[in-house]
């Protein structure tokens, strides 16, 4: 409580006997420190010449001009620490502003250091940040890159970077006047500038993306898995109504017309304040020390903060679900509001925005997919039969698995968000590792916590040896049947492995994500004999042919782009050999899908006499068939063991060429699904 000023005792000072009585109050605490540093630190000593009454005044204007001295010092130091901004807001990109209790993740650094580091030091922070010289994950300064017959330079100009753009092969002087680069989304992967457009907060895109580990730009259509006819991923606005949702903290469209907006955010990125809700409360309840030693002693929950790790399963997951998973609106009126106010979520709510739904399609039956769906559309997210296909929606695949329904199992079932160490080095080490408790990444122990019984004889549920990927847990119950950011992961969805699943919904399964060499008929073997699953019937080509040569050359794009990147993944090389991949990975190059060139690309960088091999997915088709060429001549020359029999259930000659007339049948019978997979 503010008291007021102190007031003080003209008869109390050094020298001078305290005229208080017994009866009287005692001092207060500042009056008792006050005398005491008073006595300690006694004035300078006045002439004898000044009358007593000045000597008093002299000594009294020495002290209160000392303490107007320090408190004036501490204020400018204070002031001197706060964030300093513009005195107005940008009008040129969305902004930050202040509503519904919310204080930022600077507030909460005082008391909660630790937890401040590792959120600071997360890619959550970093999903959305304001595009200053730091931030960039790329040298910008002189950059020029071209695409459709447009050129583009990056010149820096104080703070900030600029576009500007001119015809491509005109001459210097042609360039026009830039645009600033405002924001950027990204940092682990690959990231994105968003540029102003020159109408109000609404966002443009520059059309290039910067490939992380890659140390390369490339085309925003060459980022996502993207149907080559698709030119533009993004348009304007696509950050305002899109991207904001998720990729910045409680961030409101705000639509001014259909294509212009006066976004604003709590926070850009994924702050503490998603996923504890909003914090106002919390800090004015705490103030009071008391209160604060209270809590601290008493260890239990607190009501005036939303705490995932103290939630049952379901409740806690929602906190990540708010994010990864796919939803929709359950009434058009709801979608104007949303635009308006944000999401209704709030951490520790027991379902998501009350106007929003989890989009669940039909599951257990196949779902058959049309070829003239149109890009993007909602379909292209989900396997036929209602399982998720692409990452950042895992909430979606958690919510189906058999472990979720027992209430117990979550997110943080398997991941942390605050190591219990917040040293550098830990932190990065927590961060590469996908935020995995310890112990937990890429081990048993994740599911042994409720499977215990299994750790004792494991290789007899598994049937491999114990140091065998194949008794890994994550292998056989969380394939890699996701894809996102040119990379296959982990489906969360908790499944075993199923050949009819396989063949009614065109979706690999563990076991031949792993036997790329083997028929499906081989898979129906094994897990008959070791599970009971009925053997359904087969084609002649699933009886005899590998099922990762097959879907290579005639599934769908994102059936062809988990299978190449599965032939650049260890366990795969080791369960089916490698040898016969290089064909298959070489071939691949010349895909007509930008993204599965990439994967083919990686993974063949991972086999012997190839690595480092130089090779640009985003060149046109003519340069793509010269490096086809140029590669497949190296293997064949330089790498192929003439010793090696190559095995006809390939798809290859026992030289190592492909059987032409097996060839020639899996390219006719390629899928042409159109499809976009974009995270």
């Amino acid at each position: 409580m503010n008291r007021g000023p102190p007031v003080f005792n003209r008869d109390v000072g050094p020298g001078r006997t305290n005229p208080r009585t017994r009866g009287q109050k005692k001092l207060s605490l500042f009056s008792r420190w006050w005398s005491a540093f008073s006595r300690a630190v006694p004035p300078p000593e006045v002439p004898p010449a000044a009358p007593p009454a000045l000597r008093g005044w002299r000594r009294r204007s020495f002290w209160f001009g000392l303490a107007g001295v320090l408190w004036c010092t501490a204020l400018v130091g204070m002031l001197a620490t706060q964030p300093r901004g513009p005195s107005t807001p940008p009008d040129n990109r969305p902004i930050v502003t202040r509503t519904s209790g919310y204080v930022t993740s600077d507030t909460c650094r005082s008391c909660h250091p630790g937890n401040y580091a590792s959120w600071h030091a997360s890619f959550h922070r970093t999903m959305t940040q304001e595009a200053k010289p730091g931030n960039f994950a790329a040298k910008m300064d002189g950059l020029e890159l071209s695409l459709d017959g447009v050129d583009y330079r990056v010149d820096r100009v104080g703070d900030t970077h600029q576009i500007r753009t001119k015809p491509a092969g005109s001459p210097s002087h042609a360039y026009g006047p830039g645009k600033d680069i405002v924001l950027l989304t990204g940092s682990h992967h690959l990231q994105v500038c968003w540029t102003e457009t020159e109408q109000g907060r609404t966002l443009g895109q520059f059309p290039f993306a910067y490939l992380i580990a890659e140390k390369m730009w490339a085309p925003m259509s060459h980022s996502f898995l993207v149907s080559p006819d698709i030119k533009q991923v993004y348009a304007d606005g696509s950050w305002n109504h899109g991207c904001i949702i998720c990729h910045a903290t409680h961030g409101r469209s705000r639509p001014v017309t259909e294509t212009t907006f006066d976004s604003r955010v709590e926070e850009f990125g994924i702050s503490c304040e998603a996923c504890h809700g909003p914090a106002r409360d919390h800090i004015e309840a705490h103030r009071n020390p008391l209160r604060r030693l209270a809590h601290r002693i008493s260890g239990g929950p607190d009501p005036t903060i939303a705490n995932p790790a103290r939630m049952d399963g379901p409740t806690s997951s929602l906190v990540c679900g708010q994010c990864h998973s796919i939803q929709s609106f359950i009434e058009s009126e709801d979608t104007r509001r949303f635009d308006q106010e944000g999401t209704l979520f709030r951490p520790g709510m027991k379902q998501l925005d009350p106007t929003r739904a989890v989009t669940r399609p039909p599951r257990g039956e196949a779902v058959k997919a049309s070829t003239t769906a149109p890009a993007h559309a909602a379909g292209d997210s989900f396997w036929p039969d209602g399982m998720i296909r692409v990452t950042g929606r895992e909430y979606n695949g958690v919510e189906a698995s058999p472990c979720f329904k027992g209430g117990k199992f979550s997110c943080l079932s398997c991941h942390e968000m605050h190591p219990e160490r917040a040293d550098a080095a830990t932190l990065q080490d927590w961060k590469t590792a996908r935020q995995m408790k310890p112990g937990l990444g890429e081990s048993d122990a994740a599911c042994l916590q409720c499977h215990g019984s299994l750790r004792q004889n494991l290789t007899a549920h598994t049937h491999h040896a114990a140091s065998s990927s194949g008794s890994r847990c994550y292998n056989c119950h969380m394939p890699h049947t996701t894809y996102g950011l040119l990379r296959a992961l982990r489906s969360h969805e908790i499944s075993s492995p199923n050949v009819k699943e396989t063949l009614d919904h065109g979706r690999p399964n563990a076991c031949t994500l792993c036997h790329l060499d083997q028929p499906l008929a081989w898979t129906a073997d094994k897990l008959s004999d070791w599970y009971g699953h009925p053997k359904p019937k087969l084609s002649e080509d699933d009886r005899t042919l590998s099922y990762g040569a097959q879907w290579l050359l005639r599934g769908d794009a994102g059936q062809r782009i988990l299978l190449a990147w599965s032939m650049g993944w260890a366990p795969a090389q080791k369960a089916s050999g490698s040898e016969w991949m290089y064909p298959f990975l070489i071939f691949s190059l010349n895909d007509n899908y930008a993204a599965v060139r990439f994967a083919a690309w990686k993974s063949l960088q991972t086999l012997p006499g190839f690595s480092g091999h130089a090779y640009n997915y985003t060149l046109g088709d003519r340069e793509q068939k010269e490096a086809v060429d140029q590669a497949y001549q190296k293997w064949w020359h330089e790498v192929r063991s003439p010793r090696v029999p190559y095995r006809a259930q390939t798809l290859l000659r026992g030289d190592g060429m492909f059987r032409q007339d097996l060839l020639d049948r899996m390219l006719d019978q390629r899928s042409t699904r159109r499809l976009l997979l974009a995270e």
